[in-house]
């Protein structure tokens, strides 16, 4: 069970942070960078990232505490919001929720804002990562949600260190389509989300 959670958080999170439709982006920001100034610049986007969702794993639970939401509750409008993300990258566009229109580049530090937040960890992968770790009770569910996190930063940090060669053989179509193909998956891991947090919250409910 713990390995089958696993592979479900790990697609969520790579599907929602989508390293390989942003190495294309990380090219840009980098352009004038030297080699080894892109792959200091990698490394700590990818450190910020992970540290953004790591913490929102961590805390998630107390934050749903603190306003007295029930884990089912918020596993179920989690996988609805995750739904509706699926629902839009499906039509071949990148999430609202996901990209920040509203937010501006921060000159100094693009690779932190908006690259690493709110492009790759941003409210929708943050969402994504409160939901799947309250779908579990105990440390056990919360270590594998970081494992994941940790997964997926890898994965990250290799397209990153790569993102020359991927965008260079990575056309305008064949994004589109791994934007789609992002989108099923994202949709059916929602869809599941969904219908466990409202299984869990009636079940206690039956009268």
């Amino acid at each position: 069970m713990t390995l089958l959670y696993f592979f479900q958080a790990f697609a969520a999170i790579f599907a929602i942070t989508d390293p390989i439709g942003a190495a294309p982006i990380f090219v840009g920001l980098t352009a004038n960078q030297s080699s080894g100034q892109r792959w200091r610049s990698a490394v700590r986007a990818t450190l910020c990232s992970f540290l953004i969702l790591a913490i929102s794993s961590l805390g998630g639970k107390l934050i749903l505490g603190v306003f007295g939401i029930s884990l089912p509750a918020f596993g179920a409008a989690g996988g609805l919001v995750i739904v509706l993300m699926g629902l839009e990258m499906l039509r071949g566009t990148p999430t609202r929720v996901q990209h920040d229109d509203q937010a501006e580049p921060d000159r100094d530090d693009p690779i932190i804002i908006p690259f690493a937040m709110p492009l790759v960890a941003g409210p929708g992968a943050i969402t994504t990562v409160i939901t799947l770790t309250a779908q579990h009770e105990g440390w056990a569910g919360q270590v594998t949600t970081l494992c994941a996190v940790g997964a997926a930063a890898l994965v990250l940090l290799v397209a990153l260190l790569s993102a020359t060669w991927v965008s260079s053989r990575v056309s305008a179509t064949g994004l589109r389509i791994l934007l789609r193909f992002l989108g099923l998956i994202l949709l059916a891991i929602g869809v599941q989300l969904l219908l466990s947090g409202v299984q869990q919250f009636m079940v206690p409910h039956r009268g």
